[in-house]
């Protein structure tokens, strides 16, 4: 049995109270497979709730026990990104345990690793439907680089994806290697080399439950 930490995302619900939670798609993906426990993880201080970019980046490390705990880890899309993003991130990556970053968690892992970060919105705001689209329906297509992570796991050149997010990646990379570009040359998916499984996705492989996502899901606990 594995134990998946799940970055938490905050919601309101119907009283307009400002919770903390996973989201639903996700959880339903992760129980597709019996060998899966997951938890929500938050960070005991505030500063883990401080947005990117606000000055505070102070995530108290009496979070680790926790993330000792953990075999792998999703950091999964969403409205706001934090500091509590980064340091699961920058940790996933020290460990060398498995990560599944998704939309805003993909924005969040390229920004970590820009050739110029100044700043923490870096990405470019799109307003094209074939980007803002439902997360339930195929948007476009996503070529697959040869020689990746990604390729291992499709064994295709080319893929129908869904697309829900407003921004785009719009940089180029220390470490983190390219692996997918949408066919209008969107950066779709990237990969940190030498290590387990360190995978970001711009679509959202837990809304369409295809061939595809199955097989990312599969390897991510292989």
């Amino acid at each position: 049995m594995y134990l998946v930490g799940i970055v938490g995302r905050s919601y309101y619900n119907k009283d307009e109270q400002d919770i903390v939670q996973t989201h639903d798609a996700i959880r339903r993906y992760l129980n597709l497979r019996d060998d899966i426990l997951c938890i929500t993880l938050l960070s005991p201080e505030k500063e883990c709730l401080t947005k990117l970019g606000e000055g505070k980046d102070r995530v108290d490390k009496k979070i680790d026990y926790i993330l000792d705990m953990c075999d792998a880890f999703i950091v999964p899309g969403g409205t706001y990104a934090y500091n509590f993003d980064e340091y699961v991130i920058n940790y996933a990556i020290k460990h060398d345990k498995p990560l599944l970053a998704i939309c805003l968690g993909f924005q969040v892992l390229c920004n970590m690793f820009s050739l110029n970060r100044t700043q923490f919105d870096m990405t470019e705001r799109t307003n094209s439907p074939r980007h803002t689209g439902k997360g339930e329906e195929y948007s476009h297509d996503v070529l697959i680089k040869n020689n990746t992570l990604l390729k291992d796991i499709i064994k295709k050149n080319r893929i129908p994806v869904n697309s829900v997010h407003h921004d785009i990646v719009n940089f180029e990379f220390n470490t983190l290697v390219v692996n997918a570009i949408s066919d209008d040359g969107v950066i779709e998916g990237v990969e940190y080399p030498n290590k387990k499984f360190i995978l970001g996705l711009q679509w959202h492989p837990e809304y369409l439950i295809d061939e595809n996502s199955l097989n990312i899901l599969d390897n991510f606990i292989k």
